[in-house]
């Protein structure tokens, strides 16, 4: 699978399924479910990322879940996103299995950082104001939790896993921002990591020109957040 140009990028190509196979055998299996290998680790830091269709008749057989991977990459990079650089789109038949595969972005995750020193409050201030980022730019990842954004090595941060994700026209709205928080801190162990007053600030120091009421906004945060505020 070589590099395709961005005029082809999203062109869904048909592999057999003795190809795909190969691929598995070959790679480092990551992830899995009841359906079978997920995530595989490829050479060259190549990744490639399996998706099962949910049930008989589904929008996905509509619009195919690769497909969305991949577009939702190239729209994140139009908006000065880092995320991960698609390389082919494909399927195979019978049983049908839509793939993408893509390089990853070098790093580690920000739990994985903050589980080094929990409570940092520079990287808590930076992810702050990361989300603020992607909330400013019209972002709603569903899957935004500190396991899908990536510590790059010059400290920036970048996005992985982005299947789960609609870009609007439009900075989000005080309800989507709400609806999102829900999402950053849904993991308990996420809760124990981050330094909230720290990501409090640096999300409202991105955020203060958007005219979104900031002690609303807070509280927004906070109940997300219970087990830090001790609600």
């Amino acid at each position: 699978m070589k590099q395709s140009s961005f005029k082809h990028l999203f062109k869904m190509k048909t592999l057999q399924n003795a190809e795909l196979e190969k691929l598995i055998v070959a790679g480092h299996v990551l992830e899995k479910d009841g359906h079978g290998p997920k995530v595989i680790l490829l050479a060259e830091d190549r990744y490639l990322k399996i998706f099962y269709p949910k049930r008989a008749i589904s929008m996905s057989r509509l619009r195919s879940r690769a497909s969305q991977f991949a577009s939702n990459a190239a729209k994140l990079k139009k908006r000065g996103i880092t995320t991960v650089g698609i390389l082919d789109v494909f399927r195979t038949c019978n049983p049908r299995r839509d793939c993408v595969c893509y390089h990853g972005i070098p790093g580690e995750t920000v739990r994985s950082a903050l589980k080094k020193t929990p409570r940092d409050t520079a990287l808590s201030k930076q992810l702050g104001g990361y989300i603020a980022q992607l909330h400013n730019a019209g972002v709603m990842f569903r899957s935004l939790h500190f396991g899908n954004v990536i510590q790059l090595p010059d400290q920036r941060l970048g996005l992985i896993d982005i299947a789960d994700m609609r870009l609007n026209v439009f900075t989000l709205t005080y309800h989507q921002r709400q609806r999102n928080f829900q999402h950053v801190f849904r993991y308990e162990e996420d809760l124990t990591l981050i330094h909230l007053e720290s990501f409090i600030d640096g999300y409202h120091a991105v955020n203060k020109s958007q005219g979104h009421n900031r002690a609303r906004l807070e509280e927004a945060i906070r109940n997300a957040a219970p087990a830090i505020t001790g609600s």
